[in-house]
């Protein structure tokens, strides 16, 4: 067919490719099938591939010589509906990544096409020499001539061997003696019916509390209404925002329409999920890394045909298809695991808000501890506000105690290096001799942050990227947490050859060590990434503290997010620092957050609980604000900071990253590119200069800062700087675009 004959033009994105579209003319016999959303087969090189359609043209978009053609619409519909590529879309322009990224992201992993090749003979083809073919491809020409529908790849493979098939069939097309038909097929299963969950058995719904009912009777009004309306829910820990949750969903389905529930990959567990599978059934699909592959493709599919009404999931579930989603729920909507740092680089909870306004649905977004971001929204009128200021079983938050570490007298008769203060050890005393648990927290897994040498002053570091390795002393390893390099610990230092290498810093490896010794009769677990690697088994160490089997818990930040432990009534917070002292403008906001959530944790039932903060900052106004549970007055002083400086949610702000091998190679680059860039309207350009974390897995970074007045003002500087510094980076200088960055490192 001539150019000018086809109906259209498609541009496609293949799977597994990041950047490029690459443009086909459509079939006139394809013209109705041939839509954005669509998945195809096109040829590429010598072979074909599959694609998804990201838009469709009249002309081509493509000038530099003959158009191929789409060769197949597989499945005969369009994959990804308007809604969803729409989005889709959006987030390619905002985030300023390639269509690929971000098809990438959205098309599960899982979802192949199988090729079914069948093979017939050409009977009546002159030009086939049968009699110079060898035995064995006379052998398979006779038998295909016996078939008149010919047979699959597969058959033949089975009757004739596997190996040289290949190469067997080319030469009998080649030489004319068949023909081959090629069709593609989605292959994925669906459960038996053994494989479903098994039911629980699950109690009458609670009673509301009175914050309860006004909220849910909110909810109900909005979602009756069948209009975009975002609620922020703000709820002490333990205050029943969860079951609010549940009503809010139970109204959507009511009026017909779908619901998805995000929750941070770290507290999707199975607790929760067992949860959400007693409430809603066979109604709920859930999302999760820790499925799968085929399991994944199932609650994709359930969810896109709308056997699925309440999709449950991390970060990746916003992309689930809907027919009629009318909820959208952001539980823990302050987490920072919203955000991909790498790949496509979006947050979850922001697309969230987008996709719940295009589909005309009610948005929760739900926390103890709001992000600054959304507390503005509501200052501003764009979010309407729920409170839950009580827990639901009338218990009442813990009273948190400060233990300033600068105090001698907090550590009268310890050792230097001890982790735990005088107070808080008497306290976890106290809690173990009555039958009680305690929970420690602190951020930083391994044994020590760092393995100096105290006589050059050497700080052993990884050779790929500019952190020190973390001892991990169980293992006698160092360990790179960034590129995971491994390394033994040497005996000497590597660069003064002395024996001078020491610890510095606290891990919690380390410090279940320290507490060991501390208690020799105590069940003692540590709750981390390192130990659910090992174990296996993140659920069976919940169990077994949720059940008392353990008596004291070491953790990082896997412990304080979204976990009911009957038994816990201490919690110490071993070092606030860890987080206060990020090179990050958020780090006041992170130790508020963490503080707030790990303390939540203690005695939700029974008796009062009790936490303890240990810091050499005890009158910093995020740690004084955890202690009195007071957001309202930690907002107002982080507010108050993040206005003066002009940084988010007062201006808009991204980050440009780029990246070399060559360290001088990158440091002269990136001065030229500033030397070009001009003055641009409603914005603050701020650098370049190295990334925080100067050099990762093997390459170094440095880093623009863009200050925006707005959302337009913002993007227009982006896209101003990427066309003068695309051109000038060669395939070397890679080029990162971080909008709305979580992390400044």
């Amino acid at each position: 067919m001539s150019e000018s004959s086809h109906p259209g033009y498609v541009q496609v994105v293949l799977t597994g490719t990041r950047d490029a579209l690459f443009t086909y003319g459509v079939p006139q016999e394809l013209d109705s099938l041939c839509q954005p959303g669509a998945l195809v087969l096109v040829p590429i090189g010598r072979g074909l591939r599959i694609g998804l359609i990201w838009q469709r043209t009249l002309e081509p978009a493509w000038q530099g010589g003959p158009v191929k053609e789409v060769e197949e619409v597989l499945g005969g519909q369009v994959l990804l509906d308007s809604e969803l590529l729409s989005l889709l879309d959006f987030i390619a322009r905002y985030y300023h990544q390639p269509p690929g990224a971000v098809i990438t992201a959205a098309i599960p992993g899982h979802l192949r096409y199988d090729r079914k090749r069948r093979i017939h003979a050409n009977p009546t083809a002159e030009t086939c020499p049968e009699a110079e073919l060898s035995e064995p491809l006379q052998e398979m020409l006779a038998a295909l001539k016996k078939r008149k529908n010919g047979l699959t790849e597969e058959t033949l493979a089975k009757n004739f061997g596997q190996r040289g098939l290949g190469s067997r069939l080319k030469r009998l097309e080649e030489a004319g003696c068949i023909h081959v038909e090629q069709s593609w097929r989605v292959r994925h299963r669906r459960k038996s019916p053994t494989e479903r969950a098994e039911s629980t058995v699950l109690d009458a719904p609670p009673v509301l509390t009175d914050e309860q009912q006004v909220a849910v009777g909110e909810l109900e009004g909005a979602i009756e209404k069948g209009a975009f309306a975002p609620f922020l829910l703000e709820g002490v820990t333990g205050s029943g925002k969860t079951e609010v949750y549940f009503r809010a969903v139970e109204s959507s389905l009511a009026q017909g329409r779908q619901a998805l529930l995000l929750v941070p990959e770290i507290a999707l567990t199975p607790q929760l999920i067992r949860r959400y599978e007693a409430r809603f059934h066979e109604d709920l699909a859930i999302f999760h890394s820790g499925l799968t592959a085929a399991k994944r493709f199932e609650a994709w599919h359930r969810a896109r045909n709308g056997d699925a009404r309440v999709v449950i999931g991390a970060r990746s579930a916003l992309f689930a298809p809907f027919h009629t989603l009318g909820l959208v729920v952001v539980d823990e909507e302050h987490e920072g695991s919203y955000k991909q740092e790498e790949g496509l680089p979006y947050n979850a909870r922001d697309m969230a808000v987008v996709r719940a306004q295009r589909n005309k649905a009610t948005l929760i977004l739900g926390s103890a501890t709001p992000s600054m971001e959304s507390l503005v929204n509501v200052q501003n009128g764009k979010y309407h506000h729920l409170t839950l200021t009580q827990r639901a079983t009338g218990v009442k938050l813990p009273p948190v105690e400060v233990i300033d570490l600068s105090n001698k007298k907090n550590r009268e008769g310890l050792s230097a290096g001890a982790l735990l203060s005088l107070p808080l050890r008497t306290a976890m005393g106290e809690t173990l001799a009555a039958g009680r648990q305690s929970l420690l927290f602190l951020n930083r897994r391994g044994f020590a942050p760092a393995l100096l040498c105290n006589l050059c002053g050497i700080n052993i570091s990884c050779p790929n990227c500019s952190v020190a390795l973390t001892l991990h002393q169980k293992d006698g390893q160092l360990v790179c947490h960034y590129c995971d390099h491994q390394q033994a610990v040497p005996d000497l230092c590597p660069n003064c050859n002395q024996l001078g290498l020491v610890r510095f810093g606290p891990g919690t490896e380390r410090l279940e060590g320290e507490v060991r010794k501390c208690f020799p009769n105590a069940e003692v677990a540590r709750l981390d990434r390192d130990a659910v690697a090992k174990s296996g088994s993140l659920e069976e160490i919940l169990e077994r503290f949720r059940t008392g089997e353990i008596d004291i818990m070491v953790g990082t930040q896997m412990v304080a997010k979204g976990h009911h432990f009957p038994k816990l009534s201490l919690v110490g917070v071993v070092q606030a620092e860890t987080t206060l002292a990020m090179p990050d403008f958020r780090a006041a906001e992170r130790t508020f957050q963490l503080i707030t959530q790990v303390a939540g944790r203690a005695g939700r039932e029974g008796e009062e609980g009790r936490v303890m903060v240990q810091t050499y900052d005890p009158r910093h106004y995020a740690i004084l604000a955890a202690q009195e549970h007071d957001g309202d007055r930690f907002a107002e002083s982080e507010l108050r900071f993040r206005q003066d400086l002009s940084y988010p949610p007062y201006a808009r702000m991204a980050l440009l990253r780029f990246s070399t091998p060559s360290e001088g190679e990158g440091a002269g680059f990136v001065m030229e590119l500033r030397r070009r860039i001009p003055m641009i309207e409603g914005t603050m350009i701020l650098g370049p200069a190295p990334a925080p974390l100067h050099k990762l897995r093997g390459r170094f970074r440095w880093q623009l800062m863009i200050k925006g007045e707005s959302v337009n003002s913002l993007h227009r500087a982006i896209g101003a700087i990427l066309v003068l510094a695309q051109p000038m980076a060669g395939r070397r200088i890679r080029i990162d675009v971080d909008v709305d960055p979580y992390s400044l490192t």
